[in-house]
């Protein structure tokens, strides 16, 4: 795993090498997530049991990208974390004494939306997020600027929030403050607007309190668990400082269309075979966004007098500050079974389930009637 690029004739370093992975596949679900944060050994399912043993003179740094949505977080399988589910399980680390100071850092899109208005300022816990609870997060070092030790490796090789406070740590080294690191992050990242919350009262205290290259019970009193991505490594690692502009920054939604237009532009026009392949994929990419939206909208339409207003209706931020309750729940879960699920792109719609249950007051019984509609828009 690579996470910047580097010129022709300097090999990259591999971030994974030597990363001990505790969790890894289907093992990395929000259930496991939870209970390896809380502590609940007994709850975990599959990876090797590992969770937190964290006391009360612990200080714990909890890093997590993937996938977002309004008030939501999503893992490679299984069901998405709610806002209110993560920080109750915030508050449950509090009460038990697992830590002294907890540092989250949240890469995703509309990340924001798992903390505003949620996390206490009163239980030692500051959070960053890589974008405010409306707007996308955005890939960064993607094609045209994949290219490790001069080859394409035809992925983006980070986020933008995220290359700026790992390479800022690389740089900075363990001295530096949080404070100064936020700094940092706010200037640079660009294309999203990075946010804080919780307690922002000890910023002066250095990161590598809380993160480091290895943890382990000797030095930092507590085991580290990997669920599926590794810290950053501090070796030293040149780079293509020129590539630090926006060239290969994509919306983190749109990074697997942008892939597979890269993957046609790139294919060998001469084999026809593969091209046409390239070319279907891209296609089906494009098709897939335009039912997606179309699926919303027809849904929209189904509650409101005009096209006009189910177009602007799509274009609303989520209203409900926490979650919906059951009405979401049958809703989130007819889009799964009826429609195939939101996937990537789909994700931004989250908020149209939650605001009509909003209009509706957000009743149980209206989500069967949501879940109905919802049936029939995507039979």
């Amino acid at each position: 795993m690579f996470n910047k690029p580097t010129a022709a004739g300097t090999p990259g370093v591999d971030v994974y090498a030597g990363c001990g992975k505790d969790y890894t596949g289907s093992a990395v679900t929000a259930d496991n997530f939870i209970h390896v944060i809380t502590g609940n050994a007994a709850g975990v399912v599959g990876g090797n049991g590992k969770v937190l043993k964290s006391g009360p003179n612990d200080n714990v740094f909890i890093y997590f990208t993937d996938h977002g949505g309004p008030n939501i977080i999503a893992f490679p399988v299984g069901a998405y974390l709610q806002s209110s589910r993560l920080n109750q399980a915030l508050k449950m680390m509090h009460d038990r004494n697992m830590y002294k100071k907890l540092v989250f850092y949240l890469e995703a899109c509309e990340s924001g939306s798992m903390f505003s208005g949620l996390l206490p300022a009163n239980i030692n816990v500051y959070a960053t997020t890589a974008a405010n609870p409306t707007e996308s997060s955005w890939g960064w070092y993607c094609p045209p600027q994949d290219k490790v030790n001069g080859k394409s490796v035809g992925s983006c090789l980070g986020d933008e929030y995220s290359i700026q406070w790992m390479e800022d740590s690389d740089n900075k080294g363990p001295l530096e403050s949080l404070g100064d690191q936020w700094k940092t992050i706010l200037k640079m990242t660009t294309k999203s607007h990075a946010q804080q919350y919780g307690d922002v009262s000890w910023q002066s205290l250095n990161i590598g309190q809380f993160q480091g290259e290895r943890y382990n019970d000797t030095k930092f009193g507590s085991p580290f668990i990997n669920l599926g991505a590794p810290m950053p490594s501090t070796a030293a690692v040149q780079t293509i400082e020129a590539q630090r502009d926006a060239a290969g920054a994509v919306p983190s939604r749109d990074i697997p269309m942008h892939l597979a237009y890269y993957r046609y532009l790139r294919a060998d026009k001469t084999d026809l075979v593969a091209s046409h392949a390239a070319a279907e994929e891209l296609l089906a990419h494009v098709a897939g966004r335009v039912k997606t939206d179309k699926t919303f909208l027809n849904l929209a339409s189904l509650f409101l007098s005009s096209n006009a207003e189910a177009t602007a209706f799509l274009a609303r931020p989520s209203v409900n500050a926490n979650d919906c309750g059951e009405c979401c729940a049958r809703g989130h879960a007819m889009v799964e079974r009826a429609c195939g699920g939101y996937g990537e792109y789909g994700m931004q719609y989250i908020k149209v389930v939650n605001n009509i249950c909003a209009a509706n007051g957000n009743d149980a019984s209206f989500g069967n009637v949501l879940a109905e509609k919802i049936a029939a828009v995507c039979a």
